[in-house]
């Protein structure tokens, strides 16, 4: 048992003492099972219609955890709750067993219990159960949250998450979205006849995204290994060994700041499909999230940081390039001047860079002074060949890739491209990162030469996808903060 302050001593040493005391009755505290007619929900949902002040000889069996008990007189009410939603329990004194009496005198909120008898409805309209039989299934020791109350300290909240879901309707509802989420993605990846793989969290090399990778050493190997930034370079090693549709969903690991919308620890839905390229890709990421939004019946309009959006389909698709030639009103394309473009922003709008390129000073813009403002979901597409070493390059549009990422309420959700098949181009690209890398840029890739030999023996056309799980149930929780919508969430340790 934990420490436990004074006041929490006492509270433990009471019920301590009232299981005892239903010990001594020859009663149970921890019981095996308990077998229910029916859940919660379904209760309200099958006999709402009940005159107020009216009572049946309709027999239900309930189980769950108490969250309330109010005694007046002699009735004795106990608020039930389980998944699907909370019940009134009802006992008259005088009218129950003198085992029946015992549990209810040692009872307290928090414990979990089986209760059986028939459906009633109070003067004042609410739905009850008029208590026939009651068991106590498991002895709750520790002092309860009352509902009504509830946690507010965000810190005990993620500290102590069990008590947060068993008392703030919200908090648990979100989560439960989110595994509904992650349901829906994999029932309708694999409805795509795509497969469902698995590739390593521990990786030799940090590849397949630009993010600052954990480390960690394998002692057996006597070598360092990361944990994965993406698992990338895995799953295209897999097409080409011949799995044509495949799709990964699980964590990814980037030793970056916490914030909002940033969690070193996240869940990412990353899918690689042979022969098909970067519209594919957008055409898939568009069906699948309106399959989620109308299974989960969200509506499509989304609320989120005090702003409305419409998730309606199709999403619109606009280049980088014009985006920013919108915002700034001069004409930029990957053929401009660098030095010229820079005079004429340094002039009219007084921002000046250290990009190298114009594709860098294009994306640098881009991210700084227009992805914030996207509301409603929008592909951005036309991405720098620069930012882009995994992508294809458009063969009509020269330094331009054939990549998107996804945007809506000004963040991202979504990363995608036709991939680089080409194995000198690629390598070449890796080169340049490994330079960046070398001159003190710890986002930069690593040169990878296992996966270059792997492409030497033919990657198929591919049209690869990365997926925000965590951000995307936050725009559909209209939760602000990622600690919301992740169940265990990190914390520092209280001392």
């Amino acid at each position: 048992m934990s420490e436990l302050s004074k006041s929490e001593n006492e509270i433990y040493s009471l019920r301590k003492e009232k299981e005892e005391n239903i010990k001594s009755s020859n009663l149970e505290s921890f019981t095996t099972s308990f077998k229910n007619s029916t859940n919660i929900n379904l209760l309200h949902q099958n006999h709402s219609n009940i005159e107020d002040g009216a009572k049946t000889d309709i027999s239900v069996s309930v189980r769950g955890r108490i969250l309330g008990i109010r005694s007046f007189g002699k009735l004795t009410f106990i608020d039930l709750s389980d998944e699907t939603g909370k019940i009134q329990l009802v006992s008259t004194k005088g009218l129950l067993s003198e085992e029946l009496q015992e549990y209810l005198s040692n009872i307290d909120v928090g414990d979990i219990a089986g209760a059986s008898g028939t459906v009633m409805k109070t003067k004042k309209g609410e739905l009850s159960i008029e208590l026939k039989n009651f068991v106590l299934l498991t002895k709750s020791f520790r002092n309860f949250p009352e509902k009504w109350y509830g946690l507010k300290d965000k810190e005990t909240r993620f500290r102590q998450r069990y008590l947060d879901f068993v008392v703030n309707d919200s908090a648990r509802n979100a989560i439960k979205t989110r595994f509904k989420v992650l349901q829906l993605i994999r029932t309708f990846m694999t409805s795509e006849n795509f497969l469902e793989v698995e590739t390593p969290t521990l990786q030799p090399k940090a590849g397949g995204a630009i993010a600052r990778p954990f480390l960690t050493h394998h002692n057996a190997m006597g070598i360092d290994m990361y944990l994965r930034i993406a698992p990338e370079l895995y799953l295209k090693r897999l097409v080409i060994g011949g799995f044509e549709k495949v799709f990964e969903l699980g964590k990814v690991f980037r030793n970056e700041g916490i914030d909002l919308t940033h969690s070193p620890e996240f869940t990412m839905m990353e899918s690689y499909e042979a022969y098909t390229d970067v519209n594919g890709v957008m055409n898939m990421v568009e069906k699948m999230c309106q399959y989620i939004i109308e299974n989960l019946d969200s509506g499509y309009e989304v609320k989120y940081s005090g702003k409305i959006a419409d998730f309606n389909f199709p999403w619109e698709r606009k280049s980088m390039f014009d985006l920013v030639s919108k915002k700034f009103s001069v004409e930029i394309s990957h053929d401009s001047d660098l030095d010229d473009i820079k005079t004429k922003f340094e002039e009219a709008h007084k921002i000046t860079t250290e990009s190298k390129t114009i594709g860098e000073f294009v994306f640098e813009l881009f991210e700084n002074h227009i992805e914030h403002e996207i509301l409603n979901p929008l592909f951005v597409i036309d991405y720098p060949k620069e930012v882009s070493p995994f992508a294809r390059e458009n063969k009509d549009k020269q330094g331009i890739t054939e990549r998107f990422e996804l945007f809506a309420f000004g963040s991202e959700l979504a990363n995608g491209f036709s991939e680089l098949i080409d194995p000198r181009d690629q390598e070449d690209r890796l080169k340049t990162q490994a330079l960046k890398k070398a001159e003190g840029d710890e986002e930069a890739h690593v040169q990878d030469e296992d996966y270059i030999e792997a492409l030497e023996y033919g990657l198929p056309p591919t049209g690869g996808l990365g997926f925000g799980v965590d951000r995307f149930v936050m725009m559909l929780t209209n939760n602000e903060s990622i600690r919301e919508v992740i169940a265990f969430p990190h914390i520092k340790p209280e001392n």
